[in-house]
């Protein structure tokens, strides 16, 4: 998912990207990916990703991927026996997915911030309405109480056209009923009003200006106001993603944990970013049957590997052999 972004984790100079990785391995058979994933719902897949951010997946999968090939293209015949579970079609695959899920993580941020400059672009343009808007407003009431003149239902009416600015809405409808008050006030050819109309400078062409301000004004505020278009990328299939690329970090970190039980030599893939999801449980090695092991500790030499005492307990950064995938 892709609440938390967090800084991608170091790494060698020399150690092939997801990119070279997917370069090297080719790309997996059509169809694989739903076979993996038969009998595993899409509301599975959403909450097992939910649990974690997309950042701390993908920093985990470039790691321990990069070290599972390394491992494979210099493993003898007999190493590779013991790493069976594991093959360079099922890291195709889960390379693929994990450029896959890097892809939409970039669309996700992408979409974001876009979202959030035409935000901004859109709250800087209705400011600079509304400031316009309310000096222009201000104005025509200074001019239309001037054509108005002193009496009290001439300015009682002037009152109640200018209204209130606590928002645009407001501000625009005001502009509006001041325009009205406007054209009534020039409808009087003849009379003490028309002249003050000409000395205060009132004609149809600022009448025009207050009904156009209006509707710009009105029209900012929609815009504003708008939610944006639906992102392409959305958080639920982020976790959708990520529960995919769990399922197959956990199948190829299980395979190297038995490999490194038979062969130290073979290395182990410990999460790292991701580890809070694989609980850890203290597992023992088997270990041979000898007969009279009890006494034997104290004598023993540390590399007969028969008689001596049992080896010591291993972490195993997975639940257990029997922990579903």
């Amino acid at each position: 998912m892709a609440k938390h972004i967090s800084p991608p984790e170091e790494t060698d100079d020399d150690e092939p990207t997801l990119e070279s990785l997917a370069e090297r391995l080719g790309k997996p058979e059509p169809g694989i990916i739903e076979a993996l994933l038969d009998g595993t719902t899409e509301s599975q897949l959403v909450e097992r990703g939910r649990q974690i951010a997309s950042s701390r997946v993908l920093t985990d999968l470039r790691r321990l991927y990069a070290t599972a090939h390394a491992c494979w293209s210099g493993a003898s015949k007999e190493k590779r026996e013991k790493l069976r579970g594991f093959s360079p079609e099922l890291l195709a695959l889960a390379v693929d997915q994990a450029l896959a899920l890097e892809r939409l993580l970039e669309a996700h941020e992408s979409a974001g911030q876009k979202k959030d400059a035409a935000r901004a672009t859109t709250d800087a343009a209705l400011r600079e309405r509304l400031s316009r808007a309310l000096l222009l407003r201000n104005q025509a009431y200074e001019v239309l109480r001037g054509v108005a003149g002193s009496g009290k239902e001439a300015r009682e009416e002037l009152a109640q056209a200018v209204g209130t600015a606590e928002d645009p809405g407001a501000l625009a409808r005001g502009l509006t009923q001041l325009a009205a008050l406007g054209k009534r006030y020039l409808a009087q050819k003849k009379g003490p009003l028309a002249v003050r109309a000409k000395l205060m400078r009132l004609d149809q062409g600022y009448v025009e200006r207050l009904e156009e301000t209006s509707k710009e004004l009105t029209q900012a505020a929609k815009t504003a106001a708008a939610r944006p278009a639906g992102q392409k990328v959305t958080s639920g299939d982020l976790d959708r993603a990520d529960g995919i690329n769990l399922i197959l970090l956990e199948q190829i970190v299980r395979v190297f944990e038995r490999a490194n039980e038979q062969d130290p030599t073979i290395p182990r893939l410990v999460p790292i970013a991701t580890r809070r999801l694989f609980s850890r449980s203290t597992r023992k090695k088997p270990t041979e049957a000898s007969g009279g092991g009890g006494g034997a500790s104290g004598s023993g030499s540390a590399g007969s590997g028969s008689a001596g005492g049992a080896p010591p307990d291993e972490e195993d950064p997975l639940e257990g052999d029997d922990a579903p995938v």
